[in-house]
């Protein structure tokens, strides 16, 4: 199965109670109708939680899984019952049975614009071209690239926009921290061994996330399936101990396991060698190389991870005879991790918890929903004071030379647009494979410039005519 396959229905009413409650009045007015504009964006970079930059840049992820949502999407008759049975939308929902239809009947239409999946995405507070900070009286929006630009309903836009964000935030998280991960790994294997640390179906997206920003693969066995993520693995300390027997020292039980399981998968054995002790006169890395004859393809390090284990294994294996032998280390993973290893033997990376908890930028990516036309009219959030301020309009990005400008949707500058659009009137556009993103993200981010890769502010450009718009919006407050 690919994201393109056509997905079994979904339940709509993965939305916040709100989105509801709020709809009930634009319906009465003759507003879920209405053509709008919502943009889908990040105002800023993360921060770690001591309030210091925690990123250079954002890996986007999550628009094919946003694309399958929207295409699948369903308000069935139980789910519509529950919602009429509700103590407060109940009855506003019982009274007008032709907002009930209309939910019974919706089917996601409209036009959506996005970058491709896996570019590195900027945001911060929005500047001209001599990077002045762009202020309207008390008005200082921010700027960016928006992750999904959609043109549709009223109502549409009502009930996409909590599902879309849990998406994007979640797998624009996973990707942009993986990224960082990879990047610090060099020529070095990352796997993604981080399953048992999140939800289930959200361990299937951060796998996907992940490997698109350039891990080698992952142990989650359902993104195999689902989306060809290669899956990896080695064995568990579970294994280990599941073969003790009473009255036979561990270490001659450890040595046995590793036997058979040489004999099972005698090409591929990446033996666990720290369950009892990795290093001591009879177990760990002596058992691995003697129950495989010095044919193990490698071994695992899950704890006491430093350079100076590293180099005492790697001195061991080789002392043994097994040269060949590949080191793999996991444990509290991250890229600082893998910076503090210095030149370690290290062959590759199982990280977990560290890439799908993103623990030094955990909220997400601060993804947000705003409106920015109804009815054929520019709207922003002014959010005087806060620095929260949006974009009005349809938007256009250009990326030149490294630099990106937020322009009118209507304009035309040097360098690269960067939306295209991936839902026309009929439905969602063909993309490509995710080898073809993933090797996308990894162009991408080779192109950017030696300062994105370190975490920042980031002032974004906007370009003159996006600036006077903004003053327009702004003066329409204060005629």
């Amino acid at each position: 199965m690919t994201p393109y396959d056509a997905p079994p229905p979904v339940p709509a009413t993965h939305i916040d109670l709100y989105q509801l409650t709020s709809l009930v009045p634009h319906w009465d007015a003759g507003l879920g109708r209405t053509p709008v504009t919502m943009a889908f964006f990040s105002r800023r970079l993360p921060r770690a939680p001591d309030g210091a930059p925690a990123r250079g840049y954002l890996l986007w992820a999550g628009l094919a899984r946003c694309l399958r949502w929207l295409e699948a999407a369903r308000f069935d008759d139980g789910h519509l019952d529950t919602l009429a049975a509700h103590p407060l939308l109940g009855a506003a929902l019982t009274a007008r049975p032709d907002l009930r239809r209309a939910l019974a009947d919706w089917r996601f239409e409209g036009v959506i614009e996005a970058p491709k999946e896996g570019t590195p995405l900027f945001a911060g507070p929005a500047v001209d071209a001599r990077g002045h900070r762009l202020q309207v009286t008390d008005v200082a929006p921010t700027a960016y690239t928006p992750y999904l630009q959609i043109r549709t309903s009223l109502l549409s836009a009502k009930l996409i926009e909590t599902p879309l964000l849990s998406i994007i935030n979640h797998m624009t998280m996973v990707a942009s921290k993986a990224a960082r991960v990879v990047e610090a790994a060099g020529d070095r294997a990352v796997l993604e061994f981080g399953t048992r640390r999140t939800h289930p179906e959200a361990a299937v997206d951060a796998a996907y996330a992940a490997y698109l920003a350039g891990a080698a693969g992952t142990s989650n066995v359902e993104a195999h399936h689902r989306y060809g993520v290669p899956v990896l693995g080695t064995m568990d300390h579970f294994a280990v101990q599941a073969w003790e027997q009473p009255g036979v020292p561990r270490h001659v039980t450890e040595r046995r396991f590793f036997e058979a399981f040489y004999r099972a998968y005698p090409k591929g054995s990446v033996l666990l060698v720290d369950t009892y002790d990795a290093y001591g006169a009879h177990t760990g890395i002596r058992n691995a190389v003697a129950a495989t004859g010095g044919q193990l393809k490698g071994i695992r390090l899950d704890s006491r991870i430093n350079a100076d284990t590293v180099r005492e294994a790697r001195a061991l294996l080789d002392s043994l005879g097994a040269k060949h032998a590949t080191i793999v280390v996991s444990g509290g993973m991250d890229e600082h991790a893998i910076h503090a290893l210095g030149d370690a033997p290290v062959d590759a990376f199982g990280i977990g918890e560290r890439i799908v908890t993103s623990p030094d930028a955990p909220v997400g990516v601060g993804a947000v929903g705003k409106l920015a036309e109804i009815g054929g009219r520019l709207t922003m959030k002014l959010a005087r004071g806060s620095g929260k301020a949006t974009l009005p309009g349809r938007v256009q990005v250009y990326r030149h030379e490294g630099v990106d400008t937020v322009a009118c949707h209507d304009e035309v500058l040097p360098g690269e647009p960067l939306l295209d659009v991936v839902w026309d009137g009929r439905g969602a556009l063909p993309q490509p494979s995710l080898d073809a993103r993933r090797a996308h993200a990894r162009a991408s981010l080779a192109a950017l410039p030696a300062d994105a890769k370190t975490p920042r502010d980031c002032p974004v450009r906007v370009s003159a005519a996006l600036a006077d718009r903004v003053r327009a919006c702004v003066a329409e407050d204060h005629p």
